[in-house]
């Protein structure tokens, strides 16, 4: 089994980070790999999560497109 972060931006692809440094946090992972996150909402685990959450081996990253409605 893979140990790691895996990534779903959606409009943008799916990532996997396979090895993480300590105290990584979602916005440094996301930086890393050169996600776009302006205007987007972001989950970790399938929660909300702000940039400064920490991520740890194991864990999905989601970052989806703020829906409007009218």
């Amino acid at each position: 089994m893979q140990t790691g972060v895996r990534i779903e931006a959606f409009g943008q692809g799916s990532y996997f980070l396979p090895t993480l440094e300590k105290s990584s946090t979602v916005g440094e992972v996301l930086g890393a790999l050169g996600v776009a996150v302006q205007g987007r909402r972001v989950a970790r685990n399938g929660h909300a999560a702000d940039l400064g959450s920490s991520v740890m081996e194991g864990d999905e990253v989601t970052v989806v497109p703020r829906v409007q409605g009218g």
